[in-house]
């Protein structure tokens, strides 16, 4: 027994040692590939690296310089520069196309040029906010003016525009005027004017309220005066009426004297007479008073063309003023000719649309605007949603 149990475990060894040389003979090709580094893995998550269309980890293009040709395992990527003052990229990247440099718009000045790794940088001149359309695009419009009854809260800077508030004991009306708040009537300009003190204002304490009192009693004193003086002449002339009735008497004798006398020379020399009685006429008075008769009861503000179309290129946007020019009736064909005309200069096109327009119906010599253009014209904005546009343009060219 002994015999068998050692010859077995011979047995079992020489197998075991057997399996272990076949095991070490097989050829490691046939080995799964080792995984990769995660160091390796990681670098592609970053923003210095991306993988190409072959699974190549390659590294990106910097700043200013566009993908020419993609990475391979025995080489970089291949970049090249953007166009100085033409195109840009502003972040690492592997983008086969370079951006178009920004050019600066209408009230707007350059504030640093286009470079390879960075955009033109524009900002609204003064006077002017920037308003922003979408991500994209933005224009600048005319800084906003307090009106009656507001107070500056927030200046007009180039990135926003002026911020205005009522003053105090005043409520804004349909977000039009600010009202005086003891003319309110409604429930939300109560709301608005209720406070803890008077919501009358109190007439501000200036020179005439200090000297009121004094100048009224001053006053008085004068019109005493003057009634003691006049009671006095009254009766003064009173008592001397008597002694001066001779004198009625006499001056009546005289007239009737003086009316025979002059019966008697109209008999002997009329024309002499009548040369002399009746005093010569001068039309001078009458010629006076004609300029002021013809003068009319109100002379009706002119509106000027010219300055009637800044104010609406200054306040419409100008994306929307070929949609304007259109509903006014201007044809497309004029529309076209302008803008052929001013390739280079948008405001001056539309300026010239906007003249086929007003010149079609002017009055005054050709420079003065019919007023009923203006009511239409107002009517046309409302109808495009720029009631803020044309209540500014009412206010200041309306009938005054």
């Amino acid at each position: 027994m002994d015999v068998l149990r050692g010859k077995w475990k011979e047995k079992c060894i020489l197998n075991v040692c057997t399996l272990l040389l076949l095991c070490w003979s097989v050829d490691l090709s046939l080995s799964p590939p080792p995984p990769l580094d995660r160091t390796q893995e990681l670098q592609c998550l970053e923003g210095s690296h991306y993988r190409n269309a072959n699974g190549t980890c390659c590294r990106k293009c910097h700043e200013g310089f566009k993908l020419k040709k993609d990475c391979t395992k025995e080489g970089e990527s291949q970049c090249e520069p953007c166009k100085e003052g033409k195109t840009y990229l502003e972040r690492s990247n592997y983008a086969k196309n370079c951006l178009r440099c920004t050019r600066c718009d209408d009230n707007e000045e350059e504030v640093s040029p286009c470079k390879k790794s960075r955009n033109t940088v524009c900002r609204c001149i003064e006077g002017f906010y920037k308003k922003r359309i979408d991500s994209v695009t933005r224009e600048c419009l005319r800084c906003k003016t307090c009106g009656p009854g507001e107070r500056e809260t927030q200046p007009c800077t180039p990135e926003r525009d002026t911020v205005c508030e009522c003053m105090d004991f005043r409520n804004q009306k349909n977000n039009r005027n600010c009202l005086p708040c003891q003319n309110c009537r409604s429930a939300d300009c109560q709301q608005e004017c209720a406070s803890g003190t008077d919501p009358t204002p109190k007439p501000e304490d200036t020179g005439w309220g200090v000297w009121s009192p004094y100048l009224l009693a001053a006053f008085g004193c004068v019109c005493v005066v003057l009634l003691v003086v006049m009671g006095i002449m009254g009766v003064l002339v009173v008592r001397r009426k008597p002694k001066g009735s001779n004198s009625f008497l006499s001056a009546e004798i005289t007239s009737q004297g003086s009316e025979k006398s002059t019966r008697r020379l109209i008999q002997e020399d009329p024309e002499n007479v009548l040369n002399q009685s009746i005093p010569s006429y001068s039309p001078v008075c009458e010629s006076e008073q004609e300029p002021l008769r013809k003068l009319p009861a109100c002379v009706p503000k002119e509106i000027k063309i010219s300055e009637l179309i800044y104010s609406v290129l200054d306040q419409v946007p100008l994306r929307r003023v070929k949609e304007l020019v259109r509903s006014l009736g201007v044809s497309d064909i004029v529309i076209e000719r302008a803008e052929n005309d001013h390739l280079r200069d948008t405001k001056e096109a539309q300026y010239q649309m906007l003249r086929v327009w007003a010149k079609g119906n002017a009055q005054g010599g050709g420079g003065v605007l019919a007023r009923p253009l203006l009511y239409h014209l107002l009517d046309k904005l409302r109808d495009m949603d720029l009631g803020g546009t044309a209540e500014e343009l009412e206010t200041k060219y309306g009938d005054q």
